[in-house]
């Protein structure tokens, strides 16, 4: 078995178990004692561990390992298919799936919205990108003759997207409330293009403008 292999199995076998010794993991997957306490204390510098001390009368104590939350969510993270799941019923309820994607972008934009500084188009799309790249929702930006053009490489929730157009639809609109400028979908991952893509021409309108519109 690869260190690797070996460690997430011990990681696994910690959580399953609410709490391990040395001992334990050593009988469990029958390796050695100390090859176990070296692939612990790897975890335990990666933060997927914790220890703690079992005094069990006089000499050394013996210690337990817990998984930490982010050790738990490493072997048991099923927020992606609860998100699907929690989607897809949204859609059955007939919930309108503008409600769902005027939340999210809302969202989305009051936690970044203090990463975009005032400034031209270009320097505030620059911004945006930098942003929203940690949240997967853009990765790069590109100028042409008469627009900005905003790219996405890889989408960070496939499954959910697959299953209603309201989270492409929130990426947009969050990008929008952050440019404070319309813009433009026009090539998305879901539906088989090679990324999504975002125009904003030189000229944009901007959400104000198409507000008064409207009204």
């Amino acid at each position: 078995m690869r260190p690797r292999e070996t460690r997430t199995s011990l990681l696994e076998r910690v959580v399953e178990l609410g709490g391990a010794t040395v001992a334990q993991l050593s009988n469990e997957l029958d390796i050695s004692d100390a090859t176990v306490r070296r692939h612990l204390d790897r975890l335990e510098a990666e933060g997927l561990l914790q220890i703690e001390a079992l005094r069990r009368g006089p000499g050394r104590p013996s210690y337990l390992y817990r998984a930490t939350d982010s050790g738990v969510r490493t072997v048991r993270d099923h927020t992606p298919e609860l998100a699907e799941r929690l989607l897809s019923e949204m859609v059955r309820l007939q919930i309108e799936q503008s409600t769902i994607s005027e939340a999210l972008a809302d969202q989305v934009a009051d936690a970044h919205r203090s990463e975009v500084p005032s400034g031209s188009l270009e320097q505030r799309v620059d911004a945006v990108v930098d942003a929203l790249r940690p949240e997967g929702i853009l990765d790069h930006w590109q100028r042409t003759e008469s627009e900005l053009k905003l790219v996405n490489n890889a989408c960070p929730y496939i499954g959910a997207a697959n299953t209603s157009s309201c989270v492409c639809d929130a990426d947009r609109l969050a990008i929008e409330k952050l440019l404070g400028v319309e813009v433009e979908q026009t090539a998305r991952l879901a539906k088989g293009d090679d990324g999504c893509i975002y125009i904003i021409p030189l000229e944009p309108i901007s959400l104000d403008a198409q507000f008064k519109q409207a009204v």
